[in-house]
């Protein structure tokens, strides 16, 4: 009965804490971006929040559980060291532009920058891709509220169905109802939680600590206490692990929900508070990945067959079914706090830069506010249509996965930052680039991605060379193939400004 009470007690907080995020919202500005008034210290909560989503907390624990010492030195420390600089660099180069023109979104933002409506058409479709974390967490939610409220014993056959309608339904409506100031407002409550259930977690495992964590894991596989392992599918060599991660972590700084965050406040130096706090928050977070060791040493190798449910059979299995409820419903909270974030950053886009771009010429009677008062409603609208394809998503990786859930969700977020890093890296830094460039190098990042993720050729696993793995293996890793996509833009980007540096020097000569 304890876990009904509290599973409906979050229920009921998050839902007023929308309600007073629905006071604040009148038009699609400050569902977007809020009124540009927050406190630095819930926007700090927000974005730790937002970044810490299921995969941190829930599904990438499973992948440290099945590949060892070195996802956590991929994940944790590659990944998190490029997430916490991109962030830092990013942020205050978007909010520079952004609060000047004040834009709503990145597509607006890159549209603005390379004075191009059709570059926002362009980008907005690509940010759409950000369903795939969508998928991601509600799938990571459902099988969380499937295993603590226990809905087998309810609902024999479809308790997975259920389990992922009602968080569809849930987060997807105080979203609809709060926009940003529900999620800023729910992201702080969230963010306190998280911090005590992160903490709580980690103490867990200070007994495998004592015992001697890595000769714990060594006992049953040597590789598996290894910063490289070379028998894991994304973790096989020092490239792999450190310096795709990296590439990885920094570029996923160009997420919608992140850099978005930086027009939340007033100041700039409300946006350096902000980072700090919410980089301190973030290495915390980080250190949950190591729940995925402890439960290695805890089960062995029984749960290699579905290994996004580690995480949950640990908590279960550790604490006692109170406080097992309990951080279950943290976790859950983990899950919404970024889910809500992806949600309000994609009604936006398709109310912002589809709606209101599309139909610019019959609306170009009507006032901007105006405009933006028919465009909340528009992305309200979305929010339905978004939360029917979530469902189908995953629905089917439920079924049809490969491996884990976040092979999905990464190939399709790593396609994402593949188009939109260059426009945005290069267009806050350099005010003269060539948007044909940029464009040209965005698809370039993203062919060459697709290409090696899905292409199965077998020239390119001999020009790559990786042992004992052949063909069919090689390219399961989206963050490896994401990074040779990134490098590839990045390459294109150097020759042209070669090329212009050849072209001035002879014409000076």
């Amino acid at each position: 009965m304890i876990k009904w009470i509290l599973f409906l007690l979050y229920v009921v907080v998050t839902i007023f804490l929308a309600w007073l995020g629905n006071k604040k919202t009148k038009s699609l500005d400050s569902f977007a971006v809020g009124n540009r008034d927050m406190s630095p210290w819930v926007v700090a909560f927000a974005l730790a929040a937002t970044m810490t989503s299921t995969a941190t907390f829930v599904i990438n624990p499973g992948i440290v559980y099945a590949f060892g010492f070195s996802a956590v030195m991929g994940y944790g420390v590659a990944a998190g060291l490029g997430l916490f600089l991109g962030i830092v660099i990013l942020s205050k180069g978007f909010r520079k532009l952004g609060y000047q023109s004040n834009a709503l979104t990145v597509p607006e933002w890159i549209g603005q920058r390379y004075g191009d409506r059709n570059f926002t058409l362009i980008y907005a479709a690509v940010n759409l891709l950000l369903i795939a974390m969508v998928v991601l967490i509600a799938y990571g939610s459902a099988i969380l509220i499937d295993f603590t409220l226990g809905l087998v014993n309810y609902f024999p056959i479809y308790h997975f169905e259920i389990s992922l309608a009602f968080i569809i339904v849930f987060v997807f409506t105080y979203i609809m109802f709060g926009g940003t100031y529900a999620h800023a407002y729910t992201n702080t409550a969230q963010g306190v939680v998280m911090l005590v259930i992160a903490i709580v977690l980690i103490v867990s495992g200070l007994p495998y600590f004592k015992d001697g964590l890595l000769s714990a894991l060594a006992t049953e596989n040597p590789v598996l206490a290894h910063a490289i392992n070379p028998q894991s599918l994304f973790f096989r060599n020092f490239f792999e692990v450190f310096i795709a991660n990296f590439i990885v972590g920094f570029a996923l700084t160009v997420q919608p929900h992140f850099l978005i965050k930086s027009l939340y406040v007033k100041s700039d130096r409300d946006v350096n508070k902000y980072l700090t706090i919410a980089i301190c928050m973030g290495i915390l977070f980080s250190l949950v990945l190591l729940i995925g060791l402890f439960a290695r040493i805890k089960f062995g190798p029984e749960h290699l067959a579905n290994v996004d449910q580690v995480a949950t059979f640990y908590i279960v299995q550790t604490f006692s079914p109170t406080v097992a409820v309990i951080i279950s419903i943290a976790l859950l909270a983990a899950a919404m706090s970024t889910l809500d974030g992806i949600l309000v950053a994609l009604s936006a886009i398709i109310a912002n830069d589809f709606y209101l771009v599309l139909r610019r010429k019959q609306l170009n009677d009507v006032s901007r506010s105006d405009q933006l008062t028919l465009a909340l409603k528009v992305s309200k609208y979305s929010l339905v249509f978004l939360g029917i394809i979530a469902y189908v998503l995953a629905y089917f990786q439920h079924y049809y996965k490969e491996f884990s859930v976040a092979i999905f969700a990464q190939t399709w977020i790593y396609t994402l930052f593949n188009a939109t890093f260059i426009p945005l890296l290069f267009g806050m830094f350099d005010k003269q680039v060539n948007k044909w460039i940029v464009l040209f190098a965005s698809g370039v990042s993203v062919v060459v991605h697709i290409i090696f993720r899905y292409g199965k050729i077998s020239i390119l696993s001999s020009v790559i060379n990786i042992p004992g793995l052949g063909d069919v293996g090689d390219f399961t890793n989206p963050g490896l193939t994401a990074a040779y996509g990134l490098i590839s833009g990045l390459a294109v980007m150097s020759f042209y400004y070669l090329w212009v540096y050849i072209k001035t020097d002879s014409k000076g000569k």
